[in-house]
C-alpha cells in the first residue's frame, strides 16, 4: 500500500513538473508574440522607421495583417500561462479537487479563446 501511494506521488509531481515547464514555455512565446505585436505595431504607426529597419520588408500592410495574427496566439499562450499556474496554485492548496479543478479551468479556458477566435474572425462588421 505503501508504494501504491509513493506512486501517486511520483505520477503528481511529474505532472506538476510537466505544467510548470508548459507554463514557463508559454510565458516566453507570450513574450514573443508581444515583441513581434509591438514591432508590427510600429510598422502600422510608424511605417517608415519599419520599412527602413527591415530593409524594405515589412511595410504598413505586411505590418497590419502580422499585427492582427498576433492576436489569438497571444491569447492562446496568455490563457494557457495563466490557467496552468491557477491550477497548480489551487492543486497546491487542496489537491483532492484536481480533477474539478482542471475541468472548470479548461472550460473557461476554452470558452474565452473561443471568444477571441469569433471576435477575431467572425464577427460581422469587423
Amino acid at each position: 500500500m505503501e508504494q501504491e501511494t509513493h506512486h501517486v506521488v511520483t505520477v503528481a509531481a511529474k505532472r506538476d513538473i510537466m505544467l510548470k515547464r508548459i507554463a514557463r514555455a508559454s510565458a516566453w512565446a507570450l513574450l514573443a508574440a508581444v515583441i513581434v505585436a509591438v514591432v508590427s505595431g510600429w510598422g502600422i504607426t510608424q511605417t517608415g522607421i519599419i520599412y527602413r529597419l527591415t530593409f524594405g520588408l515589412i511595410d504598413r500592410g505586411l505590418a497590419d495583417a502580422i499585427h492582427r495574427a498576433t492576436n489569438v496566439p497571444m491569447a492562446l499562450f496568455f490563457l494557457s500561462h495563466v490557467f496552468i499556474n491557477i491550477k497548480l496554485m489551487i492543486s497546491r492548496k487542496s489537491p483532492s479537487r484536481g480533477l474539478l479543478t482542471s475541468s472548470i479551468l479548461g472550460v473557461i479556458g476554452a470558452g474565452l479563446l473561443a471568444i477571441t477566435i469569433y471576435m477575431e474572425y467572425f464577427r460581422l462588421g469587423g
